[in-house]
């Protein structure tokens, strides 16, 4: 018996070494995965921010507004004297909603009472905000993320955003 289980150990050693070489060999042959679209650099999304900024001083509003890349991860955000502390919340709920559905937020409002968008917000823990704001920021025909405003009419707040979408040149 005590034969029996050391040939077994011996061979199942055997399959494990045999598994792990296979895999090895398996691993150099996988195609890479395709590089990540880059999105808006710091640079880029500090100088739409400022323009931004520049347009809700024009008009005489204090806002909030948020850079996101295409995933909805931040990647700038600012909150101007006098803007209320919620408003740094909607502007990037804005944005990632407008960077992953690649259009501008006001165009999701109906989708945004559907129970897919109720499911996917859960998810999000309530952080998604499909109103009037934020649009996207595309580079070729690709979108790579979004500026989101907050704290003034829809309307501002979107013109806003768009004044510093110029900023990317698009």
């Amino acid at each position: 018996m005590r034969r029996g289980h050391r040939s077994l150990s011996v061979l199942l050693s055997s399959l494990f070494i045999a598994c792990v070489l296979m895999m090895a060999a398996l691993d150099g042959q996988q195609p890479a995965p395709p590089a990540p679209t880059p999105g808006p650099t710091m640079a880029e999304a500090l100088k739409a921010l400022e323009a931004a900024r520049a347009a809700a001083t024009k008009i005489g509003v204090n806002l909030s507004c948020a850079v996101v890349d295409s995933r909805g991860d931040l990647i700038a955000l600012t909150r101007m004297d006098g803007a209320r502390f919620f408003t740094t919340d909607i502007a990037r709920g804005k944005a990632q909603v407008s960077a992953m559905f690649g259009q501008p937020s006001g165009n999701l409002a109906q989708f945004g009472a559907s129970p897919f968008f109720a499911n996917l917000n859960t998810a999000a823990q309530g952080r998604l905000y499909p109103i009037q704001g934020a649009v996207p920021i595309s580079r070729g025909n690709q979108v790579i993320g979004a500026i989101g405003c907050s704290g003034a009419s829809a309307q501002q707040d979107e013109d806003a955003a768009k004044t510093g979408l110029s900023a990317f040149g698009s």
